[in-house]
């Protein structure tokens, strides 16, 4: 199976923005009569004449100057909701800045390795039909320290170059790029300081995973670079936006997979896991509460205390969290003298008392593991016949408890497979079948114990390669593997397209990190060509090809259901 390149009008529009950048630069050739040790990148065009196409390639985005953050730093921020394929844009981009205007020195900067492999897995994929369309070959390689005659061969070559590198490789003085006076140095300068003299492209992939630190922004402008591309769904420093696909246009124009969210709280879960009650106030009038809930404030949803509350108030209104809809006081009692407890009751049925305790992980994981089973199953049985081979991602809380003989994720998922597969199939699942189908990112330490670093990871390739790089072979019938489980290290930057279930069993507060983790299932599904694979636009809601059902904790369900909101004020009511 090889995936299948698509001229998507909202990757052309992202790749004008940036071709654009440079109106007015003349494109440039290298003379090779003149021998030399350096071919640089040339720009002729000033920052101030780059701020001015700048502000027309905003405006003609619709994106205000305010919104762009318009100023004379060479940044220049690609905003792409995630599983739209910004590594393939950012590819042609490359491309078509070799054709337009002859920059051939790119770095494509990563924050992992995860998405550095992704990154190499995407190049190696469409590289030949890639070439085909632009005429151009490509020399891409992984920055190795081991290898640095590569690099030697990036700064003298004067093909079209690109290296591909995570920050860790260049973040500190003793790191090999940065040594000068090494025997092979070029002409006594570091690696890093020969790089600065061939002004490369920096194209920064998910850029607020810590390229921005007072440690790494200095060491990026030493290279100082024709310009730096930012590419991410989800820009903590905006300079210079020139495109924006928000989720709802993403949404709208059906670029990536639906979300349905499936509840496996179990009965009052509401109010063991999302509500705590923390005070009860008597004295003039009736009794108030005070509860503990997940409130939306500046820096997103915090668990934290309410104001007072009365008989008739919502919770919804209290806490800006349409979650608690249905969360109406019906009715507060304070402690009682003739034993009543003091309590708090909904009019959905649910109540509170001040006895309320954390809820059953251990039920909350079994029922999660279950429906994600049983939801894959049906997938499987909907999709076969369509070629599309699903797969399910799981995020666990601790590595020991999947990777550990008693882990609790490892248990529960040999106890709950085989019973949703008899609950569906009304048969046993064949022998070994749920052995066969688990895949994991860990590596085993020195120690014996498992972990997803990547310094760990990197010297596992079978389980590295399987997971990162045979993108691919996973989504083939005659591949096993269908379900993954990873504990950090998949969260950000990797994906697969026929990702279509993700259970999170852990305890994720950040709502980047929760839109990130959601993101690894939102790209549209492929067949076994390769071929993307659309709903058409008369499909009934709930019957979609691409849908991702996410089985989430409460904090992941407040987050999904915040943004299907979102989505929902700019969608027209269906009649």
């Amino acid at each position: 199976m090889s995936f299948k390149l698509e001229d998507l009008p909202y990757q052309r529009q992202a790749i004008d923005a940036v071709l654009r950048l440079f109106d007015g630069q003349q494109r440039h050739y290298f003379d090779l009569h003149l021998a030399s040790d350096c071919y640089p990148n040339r720009l002729d065009l000033t920052r101030r004449e780059i701020v001015a196409n700048v502000e027309k390639i905003a405006a003609e985005n619709g994106i205000s100057h305010g919104e762009a953050n318009v100023c004379i730093e060479p940044d220049y921020c690609i905003e792409m909701e995630t599983g739209t394929g910004k590594t393939l844009v950012y590819l042609r981009t490359i491309y078509e800045l070799c054709r337009e205007y002859g920059f051939t020195k790119f770095i494509i900067l990563v924050p992992s390795v995860p998405i550095r492999e992704g990154v190499l897995d995407t190049i190696e994929s469409f590289r030949p039909q890639l070439e085909r369309l632009y005429s151009i070959p490509l020399h891409a390689f992984e920055y190795d320290s081991k290898k640095l005659t590569k690099v030697k061969r990036f700064i003298e070559g004067t093909d079209l170059q690109v290296m591909v590198m995570t920050t860790h490789s260049f973040s500190a003085d003793d790191n090999i790029i940065n040594r000068p006076d090494r025997d092979d140095s070029p002409d006594g300068y570091s690696y890093w300081q020969a790089l600065g003299k061939v002004r490369p492209v920096l194209i920064m992939d998910e850029p607020q995973e810590g390229m921005d630190t007072d440690n790494l922004r200095p060491r990026l402008n030493a290279l100082d670079p024709v310009a730096r591309l930012r590419y991410s769904a989800t820009h903590k420093i905006v300079r210079n936006l020139i495109y924006r696909l928000t989720p709802f246009e993403a949404y709208n124009q059906r670029l990536v997979k639906k979300i349905e969210v499936l509840s496996v709280a179990e009965i009052n879960d509401e109010a063991t896991l999302k509500i705590e009650l923390v005070e009860i106030q008597t004295g003039k009038g009736a009794p108030k509460a005070k509860l503990k809930a997940w409130r939306q404030m500046a820096s997103g949803f915090k668990f934290a205390e309410t104001k007072w509350l009365k008989d008739g108030d919502s919770l919804e209104e209290a806490t800006g969290n349409l979650s608690y809809r249905e969360f109406k006081i019906a009715h507060i009692r304070a402690q009682g003298l003739r034993g009543g407890g003091a309590m708090v009751k909904f009019h959905n049925g649910i109540e509170l008392t001040p006895q309320t305790v954390a809820g059953d992980i251990k039920g909350i994981f079994r029922q999660q593991l279950y429906w994600l089973c049983y939801r894959h199953f049906e997938k499987v049985e909907k999709l076969k016949p369509q070629g599309i081979k699903p797969l399910s991602l799981i995020f666990i809380d601790r590595v020991a408890n999947y990777m550990d003989a008693d882990g609790l994720i490892k248990v529960l998922f040999l106890e709950e497979f085989p019973r949703a597969y008899r609950d569906l199939y009304q048969k046993d699942p064949p022998a070994g079948f749920v052995q066969d189908v688990q895949a994991y990112y860990f590596a085993k330490t020195s120690t014996g114990e498992f972990t997803d670093s990547e310094n760990s990871m990197a010297k596992q390739r079978e389980i590295y390669d399987e997971i990162l790089r045979d993108k691919e072979a996973l989504l083939a019938f005659d591949n096993p593997r269908q379900f993954i489980f990873s504990h950090s290290a998949l969260g950000v930057g990797w994906d697969n397209p026929n990702v279509f279930n993700i259970a999170t069993l852990n305890q994720t507060f950040s709502d980047i990190k929760k839109r990130q983790e959601i993101g690894r299932g939102l790209r549209i599904c492929r067949d076994q060509t390769g071929r993307r694979v659309y709903d058409p636009d008369t499909t009934p809601e709930g019957e979609e090809i691409n849908l991702l059902t996410v089985i989430p904790n409460e904090s992941y369900h407040t987050f999904v259901t915040q943004y299907q909101s979102e989505l929902r004020q700019h969608i027209p009511t269906r009649h």
